[in-house]
Order: structure tokens, then sequence, then C-alpha cells
């Protein structure tokens, strides 16, 4: 497909309404998806591919016909879904912290730097504390 999704994905948008149900040819049975069509599955590849939740997906469809309202709108869901992605790349960010402390630490007690492990360990509390409450917060959610 174009688009880039897989059937099953194109099915299930065409579920649960973030599609119009596509038309189908008469003889094969098969979807007969238009330009149009196939311009908003490519906006919504897109859109998925950033991890933007469906209903703000749906609602993006929906704003793009809407003059400059539709614009402030759109604006406003991009603005939240950039958000979502400085979230995400900050908790990427403190897990490489956390993945190279462990490594440095490990390679001190391979080496037999107890006393070095421990001084990392230490100095680096504050990188254990923020994965470890951020793996709390992810289970709470």
């Amino acid at each position: 497909m174009i688009s880039g999704l897989p059937e099953s994905t194109l099915r299930y948008y065409e579920q649960i309404g973030i599609i119009d149900p596509i038309a189908r040819d008469p003889s094969s049975g098969h979807r007969a998806y238009t330009d149009e069509d196939i311009q908003s599955l490519v906006t919504i590849s897109c859109l998925s591919a950033t991890g933007m939740p469906l209903e703000a997906m749906r609602e993006y469809l929906k704003n793009r016909f809407d003059g400059t309202e539709g614009a402030r709108r759109q604006m406003e869901l991009l603005d939240a879904q950039t958000l979502r992605l400085a979230a995400k790349a900050e908790s990427i960010r403190m897990q490489q912290a956390y993945v190279s402390l462990k490594t440095l630490y490990w390679r001190a007690v391979a080496e037999g730097h107890d006393d070095e492990a421990q001084r990392l360990l230490e100095e680096n509390h504050d990188v254990i504390e923020t994965v470890k409450n951020h793996i709390r917060n992810k289970t709470d959610a």
C-alpha cells in the first residue's frame, strides 16, 4: 500500500472512523482508493509514525477543511504532539545515561575497583532515582 500502513490497520482505521469508508470495486470487491483517500492515508501514516494518539489524528483530519480556525486547531494538536515527543526524547536520554552509568559501574567492578563503583553510584544517585521514578510513573498510568 502506498501509505505504508498494513491492511489490518486500514480496516481498523475505517472501522473506528479515522478514515471514511473506502469505496469498493464492484467487480472484485476490493477497496478502490481515490487520490484523496491515498493523500489522507499518507497523512495518517506520518502522524502515526510520530506516535500521535488516534483521537488527535481523527481531529487533525477533520480540521484540514476548516480554514483559519482549523489551522489554529492543527497547530494546537501539533504543539501537543511536540511536547509528547520532547518528553519521550528526554526519557530516552535518561535511559541512555542510566545504561552508560551501569556500564561504567560494572566495568569498575570487573576490574576490582569497588571503591570506584561505589563512587559512581553515589555521584549519579539522581540518574538512578530519575529512572526509578519514570518506571513508577509508567506503571501508575
